[in-house]
C-alpha cells in the first residue's frame, strides 16, 4: 500500500473519531447568534434562538386595570392579581420573534359605575383569549404586539347591581367582547431586555392599547415573566 494511501487512510479514521466523540459528548449544537437590536428583535434563550418552542409562566404584579366605555357608560375594572402562560419561538435569521399567551386576571372589580358589578364568573376570574404576540420597535422601544387572531381579545360580562345600572338590568347578565391589539413593552429599557436574565417584565400601558369594548378601551398590567425550564433569556437581534 502507498505511503500516499496509508495517510488519507489516516486522515478519514481522524475524521470518524472527530465523528462519534461530537454525537456523544452531549453538548447542544450552536443554533444561532444572538446581538444588539437594530431591526428585527427576536427572543435568545441561554444565549442562542431557541430551537424550538420555549414554555413561560408569568405573574402580575399589583392591580391591573381596564377602562372601556359599554353602551355609552364609563367603566373600571380593577383586578387584584393575575398570572399568564404560553410560549416564545423565533423563526430564521433575521425574523421577529414570535409568543402565544392566554392571560388570566384573577380577583376583580366593576369600580364604575357603582350601580353596576361583573358577573359572578368574572369576579373570579377573566381570561383573555389565546392572544398571538409579534416582537417589534415602536420609536426604538421594543414592545410585544398582542391580538386575537379570532378577533375577540377577551369577554366581559356584567349585570344590574342596581335598578340604576344603565348597561343592565339586575339579574341580567350582558356579555360584552373585547377586541383589537395591545402594544406591551418588554422591561423598562432595551438595555435591559437585551440582558440575559431568568425574569423579564411585560409592561402594558393605556398609551400601547388599541382595545375596544363598543367603544375605545384602556388596559394597564405588568407581569414577570420565566421560562417553565428556569433557562435566562433575552430579547435580542438574530
Amino acid at each position: 500500500m502507498s505511503r500516499t494511501r496509508l495517510i488519507l487512510l489516516g486522515l478519514l479514521a481522524v475524521v470518524a473519531v472527530g465523528a462519534v466523540v461530537a454525537s456523544t459528548s452531549g453538548a447542544e449544537p450552536q443554533v444561532g447568534t444572538c446581538g444588539a437590536v437594530t431591526s428585527a428583535p427576536a427572543y435568545c434563550v441561554a444565549g442562542v434562538p431557541p430551537a424550538s418552542p420555549e414554555k413561560f409562566e408569568g405573574t402580575n404584579s399589583g392591580e391591573s386595570i381596564l377602562k372601556a366605555t359599554v353602551s355609552m357608560v364609563k367603566t373600571e375594572i380593577k383586578c387584584e392579581a393575575g398570572k399568564s402562560k404560553g410560549t416564545i419561538e423565533d423563526g430564521a435569521a433575521g425574523t421577529v420573534g414570535k409568543s402565544a399567551v392566554i392571560d388570566t386576571f384573577e380577583g376583580c372589580k366593576l369600580i364604575k359605575p357603582a350601580n353596576c358589578k361583573l358577573s359572578a364568573g368574572d369576579e373570579e376570574e377573566v381570561k383573555t383569549s389565546e392572544l398571538k404576540g409579534e416582537l417589534g420597535l415602536t420609536a426604538g422601544r421594543v414592545e410585544d404586539k398582542l391580538e386575537s387572531k379570532t378577533g375577540i381579545f377577551a369577554g366581559i360580562s356584567i349585570e344590574g347591581k342596581e335598578s340604576s345600572c344603565m348597561i343592565s338590568h339586575v339579574g341580567e347578565v350582558k356579555t360584552f367582547s373585547v377586541t383589537g391589539s395591545q402594544l406591551c413593552e418588554v422591561d423598562g429599557s432595551n438595555s435591559a431586555a437585551e440582558k440575559e436574565e431568568p425574569t423579564h417584565k411585560i409592561i402594558c400601558k393605556t398609551s400601547g392599547s388599541s382595545l375596544k369594548v363598543g367603544g375605545k378601551a384602556e388596559i394597564t398590567s405588568e407581569a414577570a415573566v420565566k421560562l417553565t425550564s428556569g433557562k435566562d433569556w433575552s430579547v435580542k437581534e438574530t
